[in-house]
């Protein structure tokens, strides 16, 4: 057992490791009304793991503790914006993967904060030939996009 002159000591040498805040993830809900996403259970999970990722990253721990800060999540809107260009044989797509999630934090059941976050993301392609790109999603476009939402998310509601 660690005396207090020990955990005193320690401390002021930098050894000793703080606690960082508990941070439960809450329900991830897709409340997506639009798009090829609507109603996708895929996408809830997806976005419940790199919500956890991140939570991590920013230097909270996940726990399961009911007396923990709660994190719920709706994934409002999620979709891409293609705009196109052409002259002749030369052709310019840029697509624009946009997200909007909203966050809400408990704490035992009391709501502290609510933030709607927003993220885009572009990818921007050209060529000399008239190609249809089909404006499907890019995934490493995309989750570049939710990534910075989470974070944006996370540094506002947390």
């Amino acid at each position: 057992m660690k005396t207090v002159f020990t955990i005193l000591l320690l401390s002021l040498c930098g050894f000793a490791s703080a606690q960082s805040p508990s941070v439960k993830v809450g329900s991830v809900t897709n409340k997506v009304k639009v798009g090829p996403l609507t109603g996708n259970k895929n996408l809830a999970f997806g976005v419940k793991n790199v919500l956890e990722e991140a939570i991590q990253d920013k230097g909270y721990s996940l726990s399961d503790d009911p007396n923990a800060l709660k994190l719920d999540v709706e994934i409002v809107y999620f979709d891409i914006q293609q705009t196109s260009a052409g002259v002749s044989v030369f052709h310019k797509v840029d697509n624009e993967t946009i997200i909007k999630i909203k966050g809400t934090l408990y704490e035992r059941e009391k709501k502290l904060r609510e933030y709607v976050a927003t993220g885009k993301s572009s990818e921007i392609s050209t060529s000399t030939m008239i190609i249809d790109e089909g404006g499907g999603f890019n995934q490493a476009t995309a989750r570049s996009a939710l990534k910075k939402t989470i974070v944006t998310l996370i540094e506002k509601t947390l």
